[in-house]
């Protein structure tokens, strides 16, 4: 892990049994699409022989490498600087600016997150596209995890990730609390509805302050789902919106604060625990 910037991602194991090839990169992680397209380009080794066929057998004590495809980025680049929080070969955590959308909103369009970590990974000769693992909205500053090859983002599905959030709602609220509803998409629009079709949302909070004189809770949220708009929809769902979120119900004038502060999950490659936190 000295060189960030290798021209391609070798990830190398030792066999620990007798199976195909085919099942040791099934268990790793690879889709059958996958496992194809890396055997077919040569980028599959046995004790630094290349392997041509996905039913060669391997056995205990074997070297195996496998090299992963480079990918050609296809976002129109935007040179602004990002901010970097943690990086290796394998992933990005950058913070993210509040009022930016994470990828393009239309086609082709670059005043987006995505397109300035293409930038970067242009900058840097890092041959990857961009696989944005989490998502954040406009409105929301803070971490955002990116993938340096579709491989790598396809394990974090399987990756538990805790989220934490800071945020000013309206009122006064109870000190601690879960809330739970289901979201559900509204038609012809791009906000939540609260709708028993919809998916479990789960959102855990703990009040950190109180503002008497300007009736606002400043609070520390977790969510162990992650829905498009979960956070807003949920506190406008108890009557307590984000001060600023006239989408979802207050009436005040102010800018929206959310902003994700906290990750932490086990490195989907390294097994190594990483634990990020952001202030502001």
């Amino acid at each position: 892990m000295n060189n960030l910037y290798m021209s391609n991602i070798e990830l190398n194991y030792v066999a620990n049994r007798e199976e195909t090839i085919e099942n040791f990169m099934n268990f790793l992680g690879f889709s059958s699409s996958n496992i194809y397209q890396e055997i077919n380009a040569g980028n599959v080794y046995k004790n630094l022989t290349k392997i041509r066929d996905k039913k060669i057998v391997i056995s205990s004590g074997d070297q195996i490498k496998i090299i992963l495809n480079n990918e050609e980025n296809e976002l129109p680049l935007n040179a602004n600087p990002i901010s970097i929080i943690y990086e290796d070969e394998y992933i990005l955590i950058v913070d993210k600016p509040q009022y930016i959308h994470v990828e393009p909103y239309k086609k082709g369009t670059n005043n987006n997150l995505a397109s300035m970590v293409a930038n970067y990974f242009f900058e840097k000769n890092i041959p990857s596209k961009v696989h944005l693992v989490n998502r954040l909205d406009r409105c929301t500053s803070g971490l955002v995890i990116i993938a340096k090859n579709r491989y790598i983002k396809n394990l974090f599905s399987s990756t538990k990730i805790i989220k934490k959030y800071h945020t000013k709602i309206e009122g006064k609220i109870e000190e601690k609390n879960t809330i739970e509803i289901s979201i559900g998409k509204e038609p012809f629009s791009n906000s939540r509805i609260v709708s028993k079709e919809g998916k479990l949302a789960i959102t855990k909070y703990e009040t950190i302050s109180y503002d008497e004189k300007n009736d606002v809770s400043i609070l520390d949220v977790e969510i162990p789902t992650g829905r498009t708009h979960q956070i807003r929809l949920s506190f406008s769902s108890i009557g307590h919106p984000l001060v600023g979120d006239t989408l979802y119900g207050s009436k005040r004038k102010a800018d929206i604060y959310l902003r994700s502060y906290y990750l932490k999950f086990n490195h989907p490659i390294t097994n190594e625990e990483v634990e990020l936190i952001v202030e502001g």
